[in-house]
């Protein structure tokens, strides 16, 4: 449904009837509560300069490595309205994904987000109810929906809307939650009164720079993909340096040392209720060896519907043969 129309001069106009539309903040958390998310908030479609500004000076700088997607659509990332002159407000979420695991001493370690079914399609199914729900309530309603998808600041939105602040570590803090979560957005057609901002509480606290392993926290809120355990076994293309195959650890795919030792997850962090988050947490529990003798076909079986599965098996393989089993770091 198009709610935008062009006068004569090909300008872009909004009927007045997408401000009139009577929806309320209260009415939509009562929609993210029953979708079982922890957190919700609105913000402007503006993210402010402050992020822009800081997103290209760690582009500058390289740290992002060949993920060259990054530089694309800088428009989009700073102002939603220059891609949907039809938004007024953006809903964000959060979706925890947290659990306590207790791994053998023999088994390679997996990040906690790819324990289960993948959260593109589970958040994104929750977040396409909540706009059903809308648009039975009013019509005229219009969304648009993002989950880590597009060019979308999600931490920058997730911050204006008031549910947590960017940690040290460069991860999304959700208030009294901690930072094992998944971020969604709702852009939306009607002007909602953005949410009181989170006050930042990383304080004097270096933890996170102090554990990471490989040094990739340059600064607070700067990582070096390059340095990073996390983007080497999940975004790397093609072979490891001798270099990069000793920064590994015994991390087979992406890493939670910066999380884990963070004092709010500490606090904060409990088993989430989404149990497709946790669905083949015990099939994970595996030495290299018995890692090294599944095929193909099994890895595709195994990772079905998993965020693990993008992976394909060549790159899963070659983070396999990098692990060096006498050298682990637990």
């Amino acid at each position: 449904m198009t709610l935008y129309k062009r006068n004569i001069l090909g300008e872009v106009f909004i009927p007045d009837f997408v401000y009139l539309i009577m929806i309320s903040f209260d009415q939509i958390q009562d929609f993210v509560r029953r979708e079982g998310f922890v957190a919700a908030g609105i913000s402007k479609p503006i993210v402010a300069d402050i992020y822009t500004n800081r997103l290209g000076e760690w582009l500058e700088s390289g740290y992002h490595a060949d993920m060259s997607w990054m530089e694309r659509s800088p428009g989009i990332r700073s102002d939603l309205q220059a891609h949907f002159p039809w938004a007024r407000s953006v809903l964000v979420v959060a979706d925890s994904y947290y659990s306590e695991t207790h791994f053998s001493e023999k088994s390679l370690c997996f990040s906690k987000y790819a324990f289960g079914v993948d959260y593109h399609k589970i958040v994104t199914e929750k977040l396409q109810n909540i706009l059903n729900s809308l648009i039975k309530v009013d019509r005229n309603m219009m969304g648009k929906i993002y989950v880590d998808t597009g060019p979308i600041l999600e931490k920058a939105f997730a911050e204006q809307a008031g549910l947590g602040w960017i940690g040290k570590n460069s991860n999304f803090i959700v208030n009294n939650v901690g930072s094992f979560c998944f971020l969604g957005i709702l852009i939306l057609n009607i002007a909602l009164e953005s949410s009181p901002v989170v006050k930042n509480r990383c304080g004097n606290c270096t933890k996170c720079l102090d554990a990471c392993p490989t040094g990739a926290i340059i600064k607070p809120g700067a990582v070096d993909s390059r340095k990073c355990i996390s983007y080497l076994t999940i975004e790397k293309k093609g072979a490891f340096s001798d270099r990069e195959a000793k920064l590994l650890n015994n991390w087979l795919y992406g890493c939670d040392i910066c999380q884990e030792v963070c004092p709010w997850n500490k606090k904060w962090s409990s088993k989430t209720r989404e149990i497709r988050y946790l669905d083949r947490i015990s099939r994970l529990d595996r030495s290299r060896d018995e890692w090294l003798k599944l095929t193909a076909e099994e890895f595709d079986c195994l990772f079905n519907n998993s965020s693990l599965k993008r992976l394909k098996y060549e790159r899963f393989r070659r983070n396999l043969m990098a692990l060096n089993p006498k050298v682990f770091f637990r």
